[in-house]
């Protein structure tokens, strides 16, 4: 029997004229693996929102067809009985948490499902061995860096033991090593007989263990038996082996003009003697496991939080965007988000920017009616319009399908001449497509730092594989 099913089944959201969604005809088999393929707003959220119960039950709207869960017609199911069986993962984790304490959020579930504190203490322990969030216990979820959270949220929807676990871009913002621990676990969860559905763009962690991919394209579903099939298809994709990408590299920067400097920049258990440059006309990567210290670096660059020592120095505040673009959306609609990064913009070089990175079309929408994807692509928009001599972006394909990548390298490329970019990354496939520089950061200090060239780009090759192989171990953002 099917575990899930969808007959004839269409959705569109209260006030939309169009479907988001259509004629979507399917059965799961328990203990399979789904790849949710597509394009950044091609409706991979709504799928799952579909299959998990918020829609209806939270996010209301128009529905066509039937659904069946376990065997049960999904509109007799009360939401209780739905969330016991289907664990979700958000592509925001932050909109999903309940508490401000990691271990309270961890039990929350089974708080109110009523189970013994025995029970709990159980599942926690279990949890710990399951998934890398030891160091994650008692911790005050504002404390965490984007890639814990993702693993916080992970545990948080495997603490009732669900049949089946729906990611929404799980890889987003986790770096390799725990990309990598994911595909354990999801290896591990199919043996168990568990079903995962995993809306992603990034796809080298799943290499092999995809059993069937549900491609969306144009409001509809284009299944694929196999991965094979997926990977022989017309689907432009990401890459499924990232270290056999032949990508040629950038010319060295030459002019040396420097536009910002760290000397011997202490910020206590998290840097240690930092002494760095960063020059014009130059995009460098700082690379990283989760946890390392790259994002607090970046906050050192902008002065938002000072070093305890040492000294930085820089022309002017660079223009940081953030890695969760929800906290530093304030417009009312995509022009005025683009206004506030610079008050002198003119309106023609505003329209080509943004028809550049494919988001013209929204152009009078509110950016929180726009997916993750388009999100990030607004975030660079501001970027390139800000007029900004140092640009800082942390993690700005989180959440960007194969176009949107090459959209988003391509006005880095641009913004780049005459500014000083520096990237915050752990997307192998982005840094090779757009870094002239690699930093490694290890435990709070620079491990290496070297131009990316055919002799270096083994170097590179090598941090990302020793991520894989680095053991758990207390670390802060």
């Amino acid at each position: 029997m099917a575990i899930m099913e969808m007959i004839d089944y269409g959705f569109r959201y209260e006030n939309e004229r169009e479907y988001v969604i259509k004629n979507i005809n399917f059965k799961i088999d328990a203990g399979k693996v789904i790849l949710i393929a597509g394009d950044s707003g091609s409706g991979k959220s709504t799928f799952l929102k579909s299959l998990n119960g918020l829609i209806p039950h939270i996010v209301e709207g128009e529905v066509l067809g039937k659904r069946f869960l376990d065997g049960k017609d999904f509109d007799d199911m009360p939401i209780y009985e739905i969330s016991s069986l289907i664990g979700s993962v958000f592509q925001n984790p932050r909109s999903q948490f309940f508490t401000l304490n990691s271990t309270s959020e961890l039990v929350f579930a089974m708080e109110n499902y009523g189970f013994s504190k025995k029970e709990m203490v159980e599942r926690l322990s279990l949890l710990t061995k399951e998934i890398p969030i030891k160091n994650l216990m008692d911790r005050d979820i504002l404390s965490l860096s984007s890639g814990e959270r993702q693993l916080l949220a992970l545990g948080s929807a495997m603490v009732l033991s669900p049949k089946i676990l729906l990611l929404d871009e799980p890889s987003a913002n986790l770096d390799y090593r725990n990309a990598m621990k994911l595909r354990v676990l999801i290896k591990r969860l199919k043996d168990l007989g568990k079903t995962v559905l995993i809306a992603d763009h990034r796809f080298f962690y799943l290499n092999n263990i995809i059993d069937r991919v549900f491609l969306i394209e144009e409001s509809s579903i284009k299944i694929y038996q196999s991965e094979e099939e997926f990977k022989n298809s017309h689907y432009n994709t990401r890459s499924f082996e990232l270290f056999k990408m032949k990508i040629p590299f950038k010319k060295e920067d030459v002019s040396k003009v420097k536009f910002a400097e760290l000397e011997n920049v202490i910020k206590k258990q998290i840097l240690e003697d930092i002494s760095l440059s960063f020059y014009k006309d130059e995009i460098t990567t700082i690379v990283g496991i989760n946890g390392a210290g790259k994002t607090t670096l970046a906050r050192l660059l902008t002065g938002s939080i000072k070093p305890d020592k040492g000294q930085i120095k820089t022309d002017e505040m660079p223009f940081y965007i953030m890695q969760d673009a929800d906290y530093q959306l304030f417009g009312t609609s995509v022009l005025s988000e683009v206004s506030l990064s610079n008050k002198d913009l003119d309106e023609e070089k505003v329209e080509q920017v943004l028809k550049r990175l494919d988001i013209w079309k929204y152009k009078n929408s509110h950016p929180f009616d726009l997916s993750g994807g388009e999100k990030q692509r607004l975030q660079i928009a501001m970027a390139a319009l800000s007029g900004k001599k140092i640009l800082i972006l942390d993690e700005p394909t989180s959440g960007l399908d194969v176009k949107s990548m090459f959209k988003t390298v391509t006005e880095i490329e641009e913004i780049s001449k005459e500014r000083a970019v520096i990237i915050i990354s752990h997307d192998y496939e982005f840094i090779r497509k757009i870094a002239h520089r690699i930093i490694h950061i290890e435990k709070g200090r620079v491990k290496e730092d070297f131009y990316l060239n055919e002799e270096t780009v083994e170097k590179l090759n090598n941090i990302f594989k020793e991520m894989e192989e680095i053991e758990d171990e207390e670390i802060k953002a």
